[in-house]
């Protein structure tokens, strides 16, 4: 029996190198098929990489911790308390290695009024710790005028481009904030602009503004409290894992889901997600039509490969070749072609993505500047990033395009008799 299989997979093998040029063609329309397939879902999975570190880095990190309540109400009356705040630092030092993490931070978050001797416009205003957030914050790296926060800074912030704009704020220039603090009165705070960032996002721009975390915590009256706590990790392979690892450690000390809810980013941002969920499948559905194409291509080969042996097939059932043997050797003809060309596909679709434009692709021509995608916005020259779940479904299309484009072939070669072959020259 062992012996039978392996003549039929010598002969399949055998058929692959006899019509060469006829295997030539259809491998090359598979390899360059998937070559391109790799190099796009690279080029999108090193965008969408972008696009959550972006998104992380502009206040949210890849864990972000609130009051359950928080979000909807945006009421300061649903902050974190001081206590919960150590519990919160002590979970994510137990739950995050050496190495992952690059910061953990309160902000205190509130929405207000912001005041220039000109006009007044509502805002987000936001408290954040200059010292923890300077190396990662989204929004230091985009400074068009002046400088970001630093630590000892007061009564110092940073506004929107837009905001400036619409207040006509220079640096330097008062700058009035009012909002409803812990006691529910009406707070206001002076400061005095130090730095204007433009970010790229339309409603960042005209509507943030950014103050020392001290003083914010001053002015609303909260104490050491937070209205939030961010996570930023060296790598988003883990953020579900630690999110729920920071979950259990918080229940465990005492901390229950009514007082503090954990949530990976896209959780927190769950319109990105479903942004980058939406942009995945229409690339792989339009990729997968593509290798329809070409699927039907290796049809169309390994057919008239059968059509032009009839007379081969024959004279091996006359021998005492069964039909689940003749099938099984055609299987075996497709199968290699298939994967040899996939595996081909893939590494030409690496040596482009990691070699040719290791750099990255510029597509600034598309859009004018920076590109912008659900409120999140990155540069436009993408670096590839070949990630381990396309190679495995990359694979998987190709082990399946070789076994559904064979299968009719394979069928059709079963069906032949032999006193029937032998009248035919072919």
């Amino acid at each position: 029996m062992t012996e039978r299989w392996v003549i039929v997979a010598r002969i399949g093998l055998r058929n692959v190198r006899r019509q060469l040029r006829r295997s030539l063609l259809t491998a090359s329309a598979m390899v360059l098929g998937i070559a391109l397939l790799m190099f796009v879902r690279a080029l999108e999975g090193g965008a969408h990489l972008m696009y959550v570190d972006t998104a992380t880095r502009m206040g949210t990190g890849h864990i972000a911790m609130e009051h359950p309540d928080y979000r909807g109400s945006q009421d300061l009356m649903d902050r974190i308390a001081a206590p919960d705040l150590e519990r919160i630092l002590a979970a994510a030092d137990r739950s995050v290695a050496a190495g992952e993490l690059v910061a953990v931070f309160p902000q205190v978050n509130v929405g207000g009024l912001a005041q220039s001797a000109s006009s007044s416009i509502p805002v987000r205003i936001s408290g954040v710790d200059p010292g923890l957030e300077r190396d990662v914050s989204f929004f230091a790296d985009k400074m068009v005028e002046g400088r970001y926060l630093e630590v000892g800074d007061r009564l110092e912030a940073i506004v929107g481009a837009e905001v400036a704009q619409r207040l006509r704020l220079e640096l330097g220039s008062r700058l009035v904030l009012m909002a409803a603090g812990a006691g529910g009165e009406l707070e206001s705070q002076l400061v005095f602009v130090t730095g204007i960032f433009r970010s790229g996002v339309p409603e960042v721009d005209r509507g943030v503004v950014q103050l020392p975390l001290a003083t914010a915590r001053e002015w609303l009256e909260v104490g050491e409290d937070a209205t939030s706590v961010s996570v930023i990790l060296a790598s988003d392979n883990r953020t579900g894992e630690i999110a729920s690892e920071i979950q259990g450690h918080l229940r465990e000390g005492g901390v229950e889901a009514e007082r503090l809810a954990v949530r990976p980013w896209w959780e927190a941002m769950p319109d990105l997600y479903a942004g980058l969920r939406a942009d995945a499948v229409q690339t792989y559905v339009m990729l997968v039509i593509l290798l329809a194409i070409v699927a039907l291509a290796v049809v169309n080969s390994i057919l008239m490969a059968v059509l032009n042996r009839t007379r081969e097939f024959g004279v091996l059932r006359a021998l005492g070749l069964n039909r689940t043997s003749v099938g099984a050797m055609v299987m075996v003809e497709g199968l290699v072609l298939t994967l040899a060309s996939g595996v081909a596909g893939m590494l030409l679709g690496l040596a482009i993505s990691m070699g040719l434009f290791r750099d990255g692709v510029d597509i600034s021509f598309l859009f004018g500047g920076e590109l912008a995608f659900a409120g999140s916005v990155v540069d436009p020259v993408i670096l590839p990033a070949v990630l381990v779940s396309d190679v495995v479904a990359i694979l998987s299309i190709v082990v399946s395009i070789g076994i559904l484009a064979t299968l009719y072939p394979a069928w059709h070669a079963t069906r032949i008799e032999p006193a029937e072959a032998m009248k035919t020259d072919e």
